[in-house]
């Protein structure tokens, strides 16, 4: 049986919790976030259902367990801030969530079954490095909550990092570069002998990555980005345009009970020690056929393209 230590480390408050809103690292959570991004890099049903486990008729337990070490923090309420970020955690504060709090570190093993071939482990690992180097874990996840770093991956003591059957876990170089290389390496492994499946986005047609800007605080980053995006949503667009930023609208009845994840991701990157960059990502429709959701037909996806051009040149496209 094959298995790996991970270090890793919050960068932005992390809004995880069981039922009762207490703060804690919950290993379903981490699960779905890593099969979500598996299935839109192209990851095939078949390899899913192997690697991660399915729950239908002919259920497995998949070829990997992920076993988290809970470390010792005091959990921190959404605290108010300056108005740009305030807007992204809205919801934190109107429903009284805890956080596992920024600089928290924590330790996580992964163990493959037996029956885990090498190319199940670097399908499972290019997951490993979508999730946590483009996503983020948790409430308001894509509002740039919920940011975790991976600092150090050991196989057999052994410090694999930056040679995770090919991949780089930690940057290297420029920014754009480092993300660009892994990606194409990515594709590779994951989408090389079978075509994405249909309905649902696909990270190498359908998404768009850009640099907004560094800074030495993070908090500064999302301030910023979060006053931009509320002055933007509130530029007498109406409420069914502005739906292509995700579902529910609290405010309005007939979208208060609708679900649909925001194309909208915002991400804090630690790269290097208190130096922070925010990626602005998008995901638009292409050649795949992309539902937003089963009871609306008519979405205005440019104004994400428009979203993007209000920064008047201030960011940099990095992918594709």
């Amino acid at each position: 049986m094959k298995s790996y230590s991970c270090k890793c480390k919050i960068v932005t408050p992390l809004f995880m919790g069981g039922a009762n809103k207490q703060a804690e690292l919950r290993t379903q959570s981490i699960n779905g976030i890593l099969r979500w991004w598996f299935r839109i890099a192209g990851g095939s049903i078949n390899d899913e259902k192997r690697i991660f486990g399915w729950a239908g008729e002919t259920s497995n337990q998949g070829l990997v367990r992920i076993f988290i070490k809970e470390p010792f923090f005091e959990q921190q309420k959404f605290s108010l801030r300056e108005p740009g970020y305030n807007y992204l955690g809205f919801s934190l504060k109107l429903t009284n969530r805890y956080a596992v709090p920024e600089n928290t570190t924590f330790d996580f093993k992964i163990s493959f079954h037996p029956k885990a071939t090498k190319d199940d482990i670097k399908k499972f690992f290019c997951a490993l490095w979508l999730a946590f180097n483009l996503g983020n874990f948790g409430s308001r996840a894509r509002r740039g909550f919920g940011s975790i770093k991976i600092e150090k991956i050991k196989e057999n003591g052994n410090n694999i990092t930056n040679n995770c059957y090919g991949l780089e876990f930690i940057q290297s170089g420029d920014l754009g570069n480092w993300i660009r290389q892994n990606l194409e390496k990515i594709k590779g492994f994951i989408t090389h002998n079978h075509k994405p499946r249909e309905n649902i986005p696909h990270l190498f047609s359908n998404f768009e990555i850009y640099i907004f800007r560094s800074d030495n605080n993070w908090k500064d980053l999302l301030n910023e980005v979060g006053q931009k995006y509320q002055s933007f949503r509130r530029q007498q667009r109406p409420i069914d345009d502005r739906i292509v930023f995700g579902l529910p609208i609290i405010t309005v009845g007939k979208y208060k009970g609708l679900r649909r994840a925001s194309p909208l991701i915002f991400k804090i990157i630690e790269t290097s020690r208190n130096n922070y960059t925010l990626l602005i990502i998008i995901i638009k429709p292409d050649t795949h056929k992309f539902i937003f959701h089963p009871d609306i037909k008519n979405v205005e996806w440019n104004l994400l393209t428009n979203f993007v051009e209000s920064f008047r040149n201030n960011l940099t496209r990095i992918y594709p």
